[in-house]
C-alpha cells in the first residue's frame, strides 16, 4: 500500500491540497453567498451632509423587518489614525437592548468609507421599531458620520436633539443560500484543481488561458452588477447603439445624425446604480434589472462623445441578441457581456499561441483578475486588450521566428490590428514603432517590403487623419481652459511651455507609479480594491517574467530591445499626456501631475520592457511551469470572484 501511495505523482497531492484548501475556505466564509435582502436608506432623496462625531451621541430610528444580519453606513474619517465605532440596538418600545456591536474605521483621507456592524444569526429579528446608537470609543477630530438633510425631523437624534437628518445606511437581512453564486464558484475551484493533474500534452499556456478565462470571466460576467465598471453607462449607451445598425460609427454615422444614437423608447427604465462597497446593494439592483424589459421602440438620444463603433461589435452583437429574445434588460445586458467575453478569449488565445517568448507572462497578464473583469463588461477595454496582446504578438512571430516569410497580407492584418487600437484609444497608435521590429530580410526583397508597409501604413495614415478630423471638435472641448493668469487651452499651455510637459510626466511618474500598481488590483470604478493582492499580484507577475523567456536563444539584437523600450516610454507618456490635454475635468490648465490616468491603461504594455530585458543566462529548472503559475493565478481570480460577491451583495 506505501509503495502504491509512493507512486502518485506528486501533482496529484498538489491538486488533493489545494482542494481540500478551498473546500474549508467555502465552508468557513459560506456567509458570502448567502442571499441578503435590505433597507436601503442611502436613497440620496435628500441633501448630502456631515455629522461630527467627536463627542457626539447619534441615535437613529427605523423598522426592522425580519432577522437582521448587519447594518452598513458611511462615514469619513480625516483623522490619521483607526477608530472605534462602538453601536447598540434597542426596542424602541422597551428600550431593552437587543445587541451591541463595534467595528473599526480605518483612515479614509476624508473621504467616504463604508463600516459594517454584523450580528449573530437569530440575535435581533422579528418585526419591530427599533433605534441605532453611535459613538467613538474615544473621541477622535476629523470623524464625520455621513447623512441626508431633508424632512426627517421624528428619524434622527443628535444628543438627543431631533437633527432633520438621516444616517445613510442599509440594513441586511439574513437569507437562504445564494445556489448560483455557490455553484460558480465550486465551478472556477473545479478549474484550478483540474489544472494541476492537466495531461503533460495540454501543459500549453493558451489551453489554459481559455479555460481560466472563460470559466472565470462568465462567472464575472454573471456576479458582477451592470454597470458598475469604469464609465459603464458610457459603454452601454455604445454598444446599444451598435446594436441599432450603426456599425461604422468611427467613420460616419450612416444610421442618424451627429451627435445623437439609438436607443429604446424606455432606456430611463435602467436606473443607472452604483453599488455601494459591501452595502449589500447588489441583489435589489439585478433583481430589479430582471423585472424590466426594453421597449421595441427605437428613439434618438441626444449624446455628445464621439461613438467609436468597430470597438463595440461584439458587444452591439450580443445585446443584438438579447433584445431579439426579449430578454430581461439583466438579459440584455449579459449577452453584451458574453460576446465580449468571447472575443477577447479568441484574441489572447492567438496572441499566446503566436508570440515566441514570454508565453505564461503574457498568459497571465491576459488572465490577471482585471482584464477578466474588463472582458466580462461591455468596456471596449475587452477589444483593445485583445488587438493590442495579439498586435505584439505578431510583430515578435514576424520578427524571430525564423519559418515565417512576409506579405503584404501579414502587414495589413498588422494595420488592422493597430486601427482597432487606435479606434479605442488614439494614443495607442505610438504602438505602431513595433512594426520596425520586423527586419527587412522577412520579405523576398526590399521592394515587396516598402510595398507591404505602403498598402498597410498609407490607408491608416488617411483613416486616421480622417477620424480625427471627425473628432476633434470635440476632444478640443473637453479641455480645460484658463488659469490663474490667461485663458489658455491646455494644448495652447503646453506649446508654449514646452519644458512643463516634460515636468508633469516626471512629476506623475514619481507620484503615482504606486497607485497605477495598486489599481491593477481594483475592480468596479476604482472602488472594489482586491487587498492583499495589491502586493502579490505585482510580485507574482514580476517573477513570472523573470523566469520566463527562455526559447529567444540569442535572436533578439540591442537595436530591437531599444525599440521595445522606446514604444514602451512613448505610449506610456501618450497615454498620460492625452488624458492631461482632453481630460479638462480632472487636468485644470498647468496642473503638476497628469489626474485621471488608471492602471489598467497599461495592461497591454507591461510585457515590453520584459521582452526588451530578455536574457538567455536566466534559467529554471521547475516542472510543470505552466500549470503552477497558471494554478496560483487560477486561486488569485477564485479570491475576486469571492471579493466580488462580497462586496455587492
Amino acid at each position: 500500500m506505501k509503495e502504491k501511495i509512493k507512486k502518485i505523482p506528486v501533482k496529484y497531492w498538489i491538486a488533493i491540497g489545494v482542494f481540500l484548501i478551498i473546500s474549508v475556505l467555502m465552508v468557513k466564509h459560506r456567509n458570502v453567498f448567502y442571499e441578503s435582502r435590505q433597507d436601503n436608506y442611502n436613497d440620496r432623496s435628500g441633501e448630502n451632509d456631515v455629522i461630527p462625531a467627536e463627542e457626539t451621541i447619534v441615535t437613529q430610528y427605523f423598522e426592522i423587518k425580519e432577522s437582521v444580519q448587519s447594518i452598513a453606513l458611511l462615514m469619513t474619517n480625516d483623522s490619521g489614525q483607526n477608530v472605534v465605532i462602538d453601536a447598540g440596538l434597542y426596542n424602541a418600545d422597551t428600550n431593552e437592548l437587543l445587541a451591541s456591536a463595534q467595528t473599526d474605521l480605518p483612515d479614509s483621507r476624508g473621504e467616504e468609507s463604508v463600516i459594517s456592524f454584523s450580528f449573530s444569526s437569530g440575535e435581533v429579528s422579528g418585526r419591530q421599531k427599533v433605534y441605532l446608537t453611535l459613538q467613538e470609543e474615544t473621541p477622535v477630530d476629523e470623524v464625520n458620520y455621513c447623512v441626508l438633510k431633508g424632512d426627517y425631523e421624528s428619524d434622527m437624534a443628535v444628543n438627543n436633539q431631533e437633527s432633520g437628518t438621516r444616517l445613510r445606511m442599509s440594513v441586511i437581512y439574513g437569507g437562504g443560500l445564494n445556489l448560483a453564486f455557490f455553484v460558480l464558484f465550486g465551478l472556477g475551484a473545479a478549474v484550478v484543481v483540474g489544472i494541476c493533474v492537466l495531461p503533460k500534452r495540454l501543459e500549453r499556456p493558451e489551453y489554459i488561458f481559455v479555460i481560466l478565462a472563460t470559466v472565470m470571466g462568465i462567472a464575472m460576467a454573471l456576479i458582477n452588477p451592470p454597470f458598475q465598471e469604469c464609465d459603464g453607462p458610457s459603454h452601454f449607451y455604445k454598444a446599444m447603439d451598435v446594436s441599432y445598425g450603426n456599425i461604422l460609427g468611427s467613420f460616419g454615422n450612416f444610421s442618424h445624425g451627429d451627435g445623437v444614437i439609438n436607443v429604446p423608447e424606455n432606456v430611463s427604465d435602467i436606473s443607472y446604480r452604483q453599488i455601494t462597497p459591501d452595502g449589500s446593494e447588489g441583489s435589489e439592483y439585478v433583481n430589479y434589472l430582471k423585472t424590466h424589459k426594453f421597449s421595441n421602440v427605437k428613439v434618438e438620444m441626444t449624446y455628445y462623445e464621439s461613438v467609436t463603433s468597430i470597438v463595440y461589435w461584439p458587444q452591439g452583437f450580443g445585446i443584438f441578441i438579447g433584445r431579439a429574445l426579449n430578454l430581461s434588460i439583466y438579459g440584455v445586458i449579459l449577452m453584451g457581456r458574453l460576446f465580449n467575453l468571447l472575443t477577447y478569449v479568441m484574441l489572447g488565445f492567438f496572441a499566446i499561441r503566436f508570440i515566441p517568448c514570454y508565453k505564461n507572462l503574457l498568459a497571465m497578464l491576459a488572465v490577471m483578475p482585471l482584464s477578466i473583469y474588463q472582458a466580462a463588461s461591455l468596456s471596449q477595454d475587452a477589444v483593445l486588450n485583445g488587438f493590442g496582446f495579439l498586435f505584439i504578438a505578431l510583430c515578435l512571430y514576424y520578427a524571430f521566428d525564423e519559418n515565417v516569410k512576409l506579405s503584404w497580407k501579414h502587414t495589413l492584418l498588422l494595420g488592422f490590428l493597430l486601427l482597432g487600437m487606435f479606434l479605442c484609444k488614439y494614443v495607442y497608435a505610438c504602438m505602431g514603432l513595433l512594426v520596425f521590429l520586423i527586419p527587412k530580410n522577412k520579405f523576398e526583397s526590399n521592394r515587396k517590403y516598402w510595398k507591404a508597409f505602403a498598402i498597410t501604413l498609407i490607408p491608416f495614415a488617411i483613416l486616421c487623419i480622417y477620424i480625427m478630423s471627425r473628432v476633434s471638435t470635440g476632444i478640443s472641448g473637453l479641455q480645460a481652459v484658463g488659469g490663474a493668469s490667461s485663458d489658455m487651452t491646455q494644448l495652447q499651455y503646453l506649446m508654449a511651455n514646452p519644458l512643463v510637459g516634460v515636468k508633469v510626466i516626471f512629476s506623475t511618474v514619481l507620484v503615482q507609479i504606486n497607485e497605477y500598481l495598486h489599481q491593477l488590483n481594483i475592480l468596479g470604478s476604482l472602488n472594489y480594491p482586491l487587498s492583499m493582492l495589491m502586493i502579490i499580484a505585482p510580485c507574482f507577475l514580476t517573477t513570472v517574467g523573470m523566469l520566463d523567456g527562455q526559447s529567444m536563444n540569442g535572436k533578439i539584437k540591442v537595436r530591437q530591445r531599444v525599440l521595445l523600450i522606446v514604444t514602451f516610454i512613448i505610449t506610456a507618456v501618450a497615454v498620460m499626456l492625452g488624458l492631461y490635454i482632453a481630460d479638462g475635468y480632472a487636468n485644470p490648465v498647468g496642473a503638476a501631475v497628469v489626474g485621471g490616468v488608471q492602471g489598467r491603461y497599461f495592461i497591454i504594455l507591461i510585457i515590453l520592457p520584459f521582452i526588451a530585458l530578455v536574457s538567455d543566462k536566466i534559467k529554471h529548472n521547475i516542472n510543470h511551469f505552466t500549470i503552477k503559475v497558471s494554478a496560483i493565478m487560477g486561486i488569485m481570480l477564485l479570491y475576486a470572484l469571492f471579493i466580488l460577491i462580497k462586496t455587492c451583495y
